[in-house]
């Protein structure tokens, strides 16, 4: 049993090696931008990526004869290792380059990024060098797509074990494989976002950007995030370029899946999924709803049109992206924003928030409970694209719900008791719990959370986490009955 247990111990270690490998080398390519703007941050990165090298060979080199046997339990440990493991290393720019007033809010930051939350706690985002500027519109890029599936699609030694990382790691109450194969699924779905990617900053470019701000936003944009190289966010582009935005996050909302039967070709997948229709119908919706509110406040059809669109669509995908001062505009609007916050977009995306299949089926079992209650003995399947729910999938979505709600509620008190407001409270808390990015009150806007105490900060970087692994797959760590064999 004791050799079991340092066998899993030296596995877990030993993927954590390679992750910081990884994780050095995406550093390393931050000195690109360092170099080539000279403003004196090419050393701190530098001295970053040696330090996460120097201890993912360590780990690797020392656990390089131990057998990879991953099984479920063990996945769930290694995931929820990574991101902590990750965000440790991924403060030592803002660190080393002092480009941050304390621990607290290097943390804040680098789990933002990591999660694709997109929250800053940075008062002058414009002030940060180009090249740690880079690497944190790069955390996101490798958040998205998450830093799990680059290695199942990439590195062969993970073998069997790359299923029980891909279903800890994915987020939604299915995990759908695009080939029979994961390793091949996982190299279909970082090809789909790369490409998106360099389509993206290409489009950008061509609509008047300059290259490094492309592909800085091309990273934030198909990773759902939210980091600007502007202050005032992406409100600092032409309207032009914001409907390119638009026109970008709408994809990184959408199942990986059904962005690669599109590609194929094969349309009618579209049509057949219901989430991709409420999907939609939701942006439609919610666009409709808003513009009729603020209308009455520009009195412009076009740039009411265009806030209206874009808010939605950044805060559906969860990106974050702010072109207007929503917090300014009436509170039915503001409300119908909050709303889709908790939603999010489709599963197997980029997105954050509850997802939108999880919505679908909790609307669906509740006209069940209703139907149940007129008709006691009849037999009443949830049924989704046709197909018959099952039931272990409805408690996973019912458990999940619940647990987002706990962990919303526990937040807002625990943030009130470190002194925020309660409008700032409730905004941080459906931020951070959600990976939204922006927040109400003060922290709403054009505003962000860099005059929140450090206790706060430290708060909702813990809520991050676990709103980026929809808490469960950390929750179940800490319950006895996980360790028993």
């Amino acid at each position: 049993m004791e050799g079991k247990r340092r066998q899993q111990f030296l596995t877990v270690i030993k993927v954590l090696g390679l992750l910081l490998i990884i994780e050095s080398g995406f550093m390393f390519l931050s000195l690109i931008p360092a170099a080539y703007y000279g403003e004196g941050d090419f050393l701190p990165l530098f001295i970053s990526g040696l330090i996460t090298l120097s201890f993912g060979l360590l780990g690797r080199i020392a656990c390089r004869n131990v057998p990879t046997d991953i099984d479920k339990r063990l996945g769930m440990v290694i995931v929820s290792s990574i991101w902590i493991i990750m965000t440790i290393f991924g403060t030592l720019p803002y660190l080393l380059g002092a480009c941050v007033p304390d621990l607290a809010t290097a943390v804040f930051e680098t789990v933002s990024g990591f999660t694709t939350t997109g929250a800053s706690n940075l008062e002058d985002v414009e002030s940060l060098p180009k090249g740690i500027m880079f690497w944190r519109s790069l955390t996101h890029w490798i958040g998205g797509v998450g830093i799990v599936v680059i290695v199942i699609s990439f590195i062969p030694f993970i073998g069997g074990g790359a299923m029980a990382l891909f279903s800890a790691e994915t987020t939604g109450p299915s995990k759908v494989r695009i080939s029979p194969h994961i390793g091949e699924t996982g190299k279909i779905i970082c090809t789909i976002y790369f490409v998106l990617t360099a389509i993206c900053c290409l489009v950008y470019c061509l609509c008047g950007m300059n290259f490094y701000d492309a592909i800085n936003h091309a990273f934030s944009t198909l990773a759902s995030g939210g980091f600007s190289t502007r202050s005032d966010s992406v409100a600092a582009f032409s309207p032009l370029l914001q409907y390119m935005m638009i026109l970008f996050m709408i994809p990184a909302g959408v199942n990986f899946v059904l962005i690669y039967y599109c590609v194929k070709g094969q349309f009618s997948y579209l049509r057949k999924n219901e989430e991709f229709l409420f999907y939609i119908i939701g942006i439609l919706v919610a666009t409709i709803c808003i513009f009729a509110w603020i209308y009455p406040q520009s009195l412009n059809t076009e740039s009411a049109l265009r806030a209206a669109l874009f808010q939605t669509v950044s805060l559906f995908t969860s990106t974050g992206f702010v072109i207007a001062d929503y917090t300014l505009w009436p509170i039915p609007a503001v409300l119908i924003l909050i709303l889709i916050m908790f939603s999010g977009a489709m599963s197997g995306s980029t997105t954050g928030g509850m997802k939108l299949i999880r919505v679908l089926l909790l609307f669906k079992n509740a006209g069940r409970i209703i139907k149940g209650g007129v008709h006691s003995k009849a037999y009443l399947p949830i049924k989704l694209d046709g197909k018959a729910v099952q039931e272990n999938v409805m408690n996973n979505v019912m458990a999940i719900f619940l647990l987002f709600v706990l962990l919303l509620l526990i937040c807002i008190v625990m943030l009130l008791i470190t002194g925020l407001g309660l409008e700032e409270a409730i905004g941080a808390a459906v931020c951070c719990t959600f990976n939204m990015g922006v927040g109400l009150g003060e922290n709403g806007g054009f505003g962000s959370f860099a005059m929140i105490p450090q206790s706060a900060k430290w708060i909702l970087s813990v809520v991050m986490y676990l709103g980026r692994l929809e808490i469960a797959t950390v929750i179940v760590l800490f319950m006895p009955s996980f360790w028993r064999r």
